[in-house]
């Protein structure tokens, strides 16, 4: 399948409510060999890409090879960092609506937000049961059918 990247700095935001049988990808932007893939949006769909594909090994410290960056990043953390800084991926609190790079860094949000602790207290107080809702994840990308798709 051929996609039009034409528009990459254009293209849609996606949250985590796809339709069943659907993913987000992007284009590879890895610059010292490009391959003119797409990359599913997950860190560790990037990370398996750039093993399988650009010889990056798993045990090795890189530098990040996409335009205009420098920081080297333990193989383990790569995909995060490509995920979160070059993919523009967020997480959004369902509560505030901040939003934050990495979901580790939602979570300790949500050790204080107010609206989120407002809202365990008045269940605790109406001896309810409290469910957290889900953060979203927002992703820029191409929706297209799951390779696994079930």
């Amino acid at each position: 399948m051929e996609l039009d990247d034409s528009y990459a700095k254009r293209s849609v935001k996606i949250t985590n409510e796809l339709p069943a049988g659907m993913t987000c990808v992007r284009a590879c932007d890895w610059t010292d060999q490009p391959c003119g893939l797409f990359v599913e949006m997950n860190k560790a769909r990037v990370a398996h890409h750039l093993l399988f594909w650009h010889g990056v090994k798993s045990n090795d410290t890189t530098s990040c090879k996409f335009e205009n960056c420098s920081r080297s990043e333990a193989m383990l953390n790569l995909g995060r960092h490509i995920e979160g800084v070059h993919y523009t991926t967020s997480y959004e609190c369902p509560y505030c609506g901040k939003r934050w790079s990495r979901s580790d860094s939602l979570d300790r949000h949500q050790e204080k937000c107010e609206p989120l602790l407002d809202s365990k207290a008045r269940a605790k107080k109406g001896c309810r049961n409290f469910s957290p809702q889900d953060p979203k994840k927002l992703v820029y990308g191409y929706i297209v059918p799951a390779r696994n798709a079930t």
